[in-house]
């Protein structure tokens, strides 16, 4: 029982961090970013080299893992009848949209790291066709980066909600 609880507890707090990792950069980040244009590359330089690139999905890495984990102990070895139960189908919807919100965060990481390698290119170039290339292939990567993490937000939003009632339905 204290194992469960430790990884219960661990679940929970890491969720809470990842799911407002994800919110900060998704509102305040990524626009601010965007906002900055060619400055925006030392931004994303700077946040990639404090580790928020990994961090995020260290966070989405061990809540998926701990989540596993607390469902076939909540399901008794994902027993078929326990599973199929409607507590055992809102967990499983949750899990479903948190382990999809960690694979489309982690394409949000690739690519903020094919941004972070664009701009530092681009930066030092003086101003031109190859540059402006560059920064328009940098802004596309950012549009869809913005996209993704709204996407994901969404999926952490419907884990969160069948994680909060899945003992209460």
């Amino acid at each position: 029982m204290t194992t469960f609880l430790i990884v219960r507890v661990l679940h929970i707090l890491l969720a809470a961090v990842w799911i407002g990792a994800v919110f900060a950069a998704t509102f305040f980040f990524l626009p601010a970013i965007q906002e900055a244009k060619a400055a925006g590359g030392q931004v994303m330089h700077g946040v990639q080299k404090r580790g928020m690139l990994m961090f995020i999905p260290s966070m989405a890495g061990l809540v998926t893992l701990s989540g596993l984990y607390l469902y076939y102990h909540f399901t008794s070895g994902f027993d078929p009848v326990i599973s199929g139960s409607m507590a055992g189908r809102v967990f499983g919807i949750g899990g479903i949209a948190g382990i999809l919100a960690a694979i489309i965060g982690s394409g949000v990481g690739r690519k903020a790291r094919k941004v972070v390698a664009l701009m530092q290119q681009a930066g030092p170039m003086p101003d031109g066709p190859g540059k402006a290339t560059l920064m328009q292939q940098a802004a596309a990567l950012q549009q869809s980066m913005a996209t993704s993490s709204k996407i994901t937000l969404v999926l952490m939003a419907i884990a969160l909600i069948c994680m909060s009632v899945g003992h209460y339905v």
